[in-house]
């Protein structure tokens, strides 16, 4: 039988039901050294000189990939599926390091939620999903998700869990998740260079739908498609705020 588990609904310790926003000036150096902590001072020292040649220059374009929110929870016997509570941040800034403790508590609300692949008590997977907006650093902006629907986003496997599949088999808990909240559709962004995760998100059934391109020279962004209509929205799309 496939483990997954959905904690309690109730909320306890959540905030209020709020965009997934910029983090502070503040949040940006605990997140720093949590990540520091949790994948070395190397890997931060990369992560620093591969945003300073991307401010001075670069180009890619974000691919947006949907599936529908059904299906059962994927069948495994050796992974663990858990919608995260703030009584995970501990174990998430040991295991996966983007967030502090504090920080990944405070990002927690009634639309923005956390999930996590666990394999005997360590995180290997984790991947966040709103049903509100995200802030999307790459677009400067905030992706919002069309009401009824969820967006997934800033999604990470550790190096000694990848080749297991914990990626597909969250996004797949996700949907399964999804569509007891009664949500339509799982949206997705995927980088277009990034083909391990493309062919990932893919074998958990999503589908392209649009595509948005972003360039900066000397730090000014430009951002072609994929802009919000001033009415109804029905794809994943970008707004200035959330």
């Amino acid at each position: 039988m496939p483990v997954l588990v959905f904690r309690p609904e109730d909320n306890g310790g959540y905030r209020l039901a709020v965009s997934d926003s910029r983090p502070t000036p503040a949040q940006v150096a605990l997140k720093v050294l949590s990540r520091a902590r949790a994948r070395g001072l190397g890997e931060v020292l990369a992560t620093g000189i591969a945003r300073i040649r991307e401010f001075i220059s670069s180009s890619d374009e974000l691919i947006i990939l949907a599936r529908p929110a059904t299906g059962a929870p994927p069948d495994r016997d050796d992974l663990e599926f858990v919608k995260a509570t703030t009584e995970d941040g501990a174990r998430y800034a040991r295991d996966i390091g983007t967030d502090s403790a504090s920080t990944f508590a405070s990002r927690l609300s009634d639309t923005t939620h956390c999930f996590l692949v666990i394999d005997e008590g360590r995180v290997l997977h984790a991947t966040w999903a709103t049903t509100r907006s995200a802030w999307t650093r790459e677009l400067g902006g905030y992706l919002i998700a069309p009401e009824g629907d969820c967006y997934v986003y800033e999604s990470f496997t550790r190096a000694d869990a990848r080749g297991r599949g914990a990626y597909p088999f969250g996004l797949k808990g996700i949907s399964a998740w999804a569509a007891t909240r009664g949500l339509k559709h799982v949206w997705i962004g995927v980088e277009a260079g990034n083909a391990a995760s493309l062919r990932a998100v893919g074998k958990a059934g999503f589908e392209p739908r649009l595509t948005i391109s972003f360039r900066r020279n000397v730090g000014r962004l430009e951002v072609t498609g994929g802009r919000c209509p001033p009415d109804r929205i029905e794809t994943l799309c970008l707004r200035s705020s959330g």
